[in-house]
């Protein structure tokens, strides 16, 4: 992987903390049927299975010190006992993760040790987004988590309900209190309000729920080269490919598929917008679309 370009601009790097396989209607199916039963079975059920698929986290590199958005999948995923035996997750998932995949060795391969970290953003605290936050406490203890308030709010306070939807909270740090992302800053986009992650503004977070309640996604306003800066968009996981978003077809295990409607159609509106370069944690695509800094052209389904 290439390192962080060794600048005091803002910048990004993509980094894989290995690979997963999901079924494929996990991925995305239409919205003609918007029962929430009906697509978890279908999805649950399927046997037809993704490819790999990168477990994606972005090293956002800003001259007041690196930022981290989500920090991936442990590499102990699949050692036994890992996960609670109610877990879901080995019937919809199938994860390879080795040692030197974990998040810590992954920064340091950077060159950036956790400690430097200003902060860790995550998208939700589903297994794949906050497994690294275990190891991440025992490096870096001093270095803030932020999650969205209304996603604590569902996930924080009730850890069987967590593991059940696709977290681990049981690996989560000792007395895991993350800071809660309150939307106290103004509009950007087609979106009302965001939180401004750097007082710069040039990382800003903005709402996508629907893949779970209180879902966030990055803008990261990057330097270039030549001077000019470009607009990156982290969706996580309010999609899992630009072919999906471009269909408006959500994930088809989430509760609320009206809503994760909704947030893809606000990304779609914000490309619309202006020059956007859609970079999605799950899309083998995802580190061309980057060195390549290719602008996301939304298409009608």
């Amino acid at each position: 992987m290439a390192k962080p370009p060794a600048n005091t601009g803002v910048a990004l790097t993509f980094m894989s903390t290995g690979t997963v396989q999901i079924r494929q209607l996990m991925k995305n199916q239409p919205m003609t049927n918007r029962n929430v039963t009906m697509r978890r079975l279908r999805a649950m059920t399927d046997p037809h299975w993704s490819s790999d698929l990168p477990i994606g986290v972005f090293l956002i590199t800003h001259p007041n010190g690196p930022i981290l958005f989500d920090t991936g999948e442990s590499p102990c995923c699949n050692d036994p006992g890992f996960h609670p035996f109610y877990s879901p997750i080995k019937l919809f998932s199938r994860t390879r993760v080795a040692k030197e995949d974990g998040i810590v060795s992954q920064l340091r391969a950077q060159g950036v040790e956790p400690k430097d970290l200003q902060a860790i953003v995550l998208s939700h605290l589903h297994g794949d987004h906050a497994g690294g936050l275990e190891d991440l406490a025992k490096a870096a203890p001093e270095v803030p988590v932020y999650v969205s308030a209304a996603h604590w709010k569902v996930f924080g306070n009730s850890p069987v309900s967590a593991t059940i939807a696709g977290c681990n909270p049981q690996r989560w740090p000792p007395d895991f209190a993350p800071r809660l992302l309150g939307n106290a800053d103004g509009a950007v986009g087609p979106w009302e309000k965001s939180t401004k992650l750097t007082a710069d503004g040039r990382v800003l977070v903005v709402d996508t729920p629907g893949h779970v309640p209180g879902h966030v996604s990055l803008i990261v306003r990057g330097d270039n080269e030549d001077g000019t800066q470009t607009t990156y968009f982290l969706p996580g996981d309010a999609t899992y490919g630009l072919d999906l978003l471009d269909l408006e077809e959500p994930d088809g295990i989430n509760d609320d598929p009206v809503t994760a409607l909704k947030s893809l159609l606000l990304i779609k509106e914000f490309a619309r917008q202006g020059d956007v370069v859609v970079l999605p944690s799950h899309d083998a695509d995802t580190p061309r679309l980057l060195r390549d800094r290719v602008v996301y052209k939304p298409k009608d389904p």
